[in-house]
């Protein structure tokens, strides 16, 4: 009889369409991690179903879950990833993205056993289209739990670690969220239980994504993520909606005036 293996304590899901460089970038600083105990999942929707296999040919020890699943969008990929996932603990690092530092995951399992958090996060770095970093400001959750976090301040999923059980227990990633699903679910990990904060910078995510290309958008499901998943009233969702107003506001002034005036 065939012994059993143990469950990992954690599995990554990279998803990657038609950007084999962007997933070379990202299998190598996965490959750079220390992986005991530590699953690989690959969702590839690329056109060409030949080039991230090459790239994972690169890798010869590096053991992948690898599957190819027809374009349906980011968060079905995520799902099936989720879905194929058996770690106690999920994190999704999408083509492009990278960890900070080769002692990430080595510290994130200290946390995790330590906690036994139902989730945890930490920062990230952003790196913007001209080659800037900025490192996300320190999430002050009980803060930003009092305004239904609707004050523009929320872990990016390139910083959070979640139970597999949980997110699989929530239904995964809701595509009718289709700009901020994986919000839609770390919004509902708030109602389950408090995270536990990484004192590290996780990743390095460049901008330029959906979010922030369609930010008015984003805006308009960030808004309703929380008035179905929080379900605030009252003051609590007259704060929320001052709140959003506020952020909208601020965004929509830097993004259409203020930008333009210190642009060189």
């Amino acid at each position: 009889m065939a012994e059993e293996r143990p469950r990992p304590w954690l599995t990554i899901v990279t998803v990657v369409k038609d950007a084999p460089g962007d997933f070379l970038r990202t299998v190598e600083s996965v490959a750079a991690q220390d992986l005991c105990d530590v699953e690989y999942v690959v969702v590839d929707s690329s056109v060409d179903a030949n080039e991230v296999p090459a790239c994972i040919g690169s890798f010869a020890n590096l053991p992948i879950d690898y599957a190819w699943s027809a374009p349906r969008g980011i968060y079905p990929a995520m799902n099936e990833g989720l879905a194929r996932a058996s770690g106690d603990y999920v994190y999704f690092a999408n083509a492009g993205d990278v960890f900070y530092h080769p002692d990430v995951l080595g510290r994130v399992r200290e946390a995790a056993e330590r906690t036994d958090a139902p989730w945890l996060f930490g920062d990230v770095e952003i790196l913007s289209a001209s080659g800037h970093r900025v490192t996300t400001p320190r999430w002050d959750y009980e803060r930003e739990r009092a305004a239904c976090f609707s004050r523009g301040h929320f872990p990016c999923h390139q910083g959070t670690f979640a139970k597999r059980s949980l997110l699989l227990a929530q239904g995964g990633f809701d595509p009718s969220y289709s700009i901020v699903a994986d919000y839609a679910a770390f919004l509902k990990l708030t109602l389950v239980g408090d995270p536990s904060h990484l004192d590290l910078v996780v990743a390095t995510f460049a901008e330029g994504g959906v979010s922030t290309t369609k930010w008015r958008e984003s805006f308009r499901q960030f808004h309703r993520a929380r008035r179905e998943i929080l379900q605030p009233r009252g003051r609590a969702a007259l704060r929320e909606y001052r709140e959003t107003v506020k952020r909208y506001a601020a965004v929509e002034l830097y993004r259409s005036v203020w930008s333009k005036v210190v642009r060189p």
